[in-house]
């Protein structure tokens, strides 16, 4: 924690642009953003890697901790050790990650184009975390709000400039069109994850579903273990979504991202709740909106839980 409170008012904003995608300003992105993204295309994956890719906002920091601890067989959280600090676009030392003992897990918020060329190509395995792009964009513009360098901005800004021109890692839609072909087409090992089919499941909301079968009722965390060729069962699972549970890790977790705030307050754990979007969205930016959504999802059958099973 005291290297993170070194960095305190580290500018997030304004962004950089690469291609035709813009980036947060991570300390070896602005230092050198063509040397960085070759960097990462051109690291030595190992077989064992696993890398967790999500756009911002969708449940990164949850699901990075259930895999740390199914990968460690703990559920102890993973607040100090060495898999805490292996977001892609924050690494300036690759040697480092060359020293690290298998099996390694990555998380990134690039979409797929600009994975590891070796990753992709070899087939290693790749956890494609998504959420529902309404829920992502609220969740977006109030995690942006306060940071350092970010200039303040209304909703209704935030949703002309970013939500409906999106080109932060390349958008939403660039993002998810680019994991679901290579899911479709089978190009990698690709396991699709979504926020809100594991929010439903987590211990949090254990007691709207009391009737259903705990087998049953795990099956989004088997599905990843599965994945990671971990063998577990019910109680451990349920320990794992209990630890996880939104509150506990809200409390119990390191939040690195005071490190852009300027008063290095935390703000990466809100509510972590299904159907928010609601009360930002106005009917007009709903429409619009829908509109975009089947523009650009034309001939990608993606579904996505917009309301609270509550609702």
């Amino acid at each position: 924690m005291a290297e993170i409170e070194k960095r305190i008012g580290r500018p997030f904003f304004p962004f950089i642009e690469y291609k035709s995608i813009t980036l947060p300003p991570m300390p070896p992105i602005v230092k050198d953003v063509h040397n960085f993204m070759d960097s990462l295309r051109n690291f030595n994956s190992r077989e064992t890697d696993v890398i967790l890719c999500s756009p911002m906002k969708s449940g990164t920091n949850w699901v990075h901790e259930i895999v740390s601890m199914l990968l460690h067989r703990t559920t102890e959280y993973n607040s100090h050790g060495e898999l805490n600090y292996c977001n892609f676009e924050c690494q300036s030392d690759w040697d480092r990650l060359e020293k690290m003992n298998s099996p390694r897990f990555f998380h990134t918020h690039l979409p797929m184009e600009y994975l590891p060329r070796k990753h992709v190509e070899n087939g290693y395995k790749i956890i494609y975390l998504n959420r529902n792009p309404r829920d992502r964009a609220v969740s977006q513009y109030l995690f942006l709000q306060g940071k350092t360098g970010v200039p303040p901005m209304t909703w209704n800004e935030f949703f002309e400039k970013f939500v409906v021109n999106d080109t932060i890692y390349g958008g939403w839609f660039t993002f998810t069109k680019q994991f679901e072909k290579a899911r479709v087409e089978k190009r990698g090992t690709v396991l699709p994850v979504t926020f809100e089919k594991l929010k439903i499941v987590s211990q949090n909301e254990f007691k709207t579903f009391h009737n259903i079968h705990l087998t049953k009722l795990f099956k989004p965390f088997r599905e990843i273990a599965s994945f990671l060729g971990i063998s577990v069962d019910d109680s451990f699972i349920k320990e794992i979504a209990d630890k996880c549970a939104f509150e506990n890790l809200k409390k119990n977790k390191i939040d690195t991202t005071v490190s852009i705030h300027p008063e290095g307050r935390s703000t990466l754990w809100r509510k972590g709740i299904i159907g928010d979007w609601e009360n930002w969205f106005t009917v007009e930016q709903n429409e619009l909106f829908e509109k975009l959504y089947h523009w650009e999802m034309e001939g990608y059958a993606v579904d996505f839980i917009y309301y609270s099973p509550k609702h």
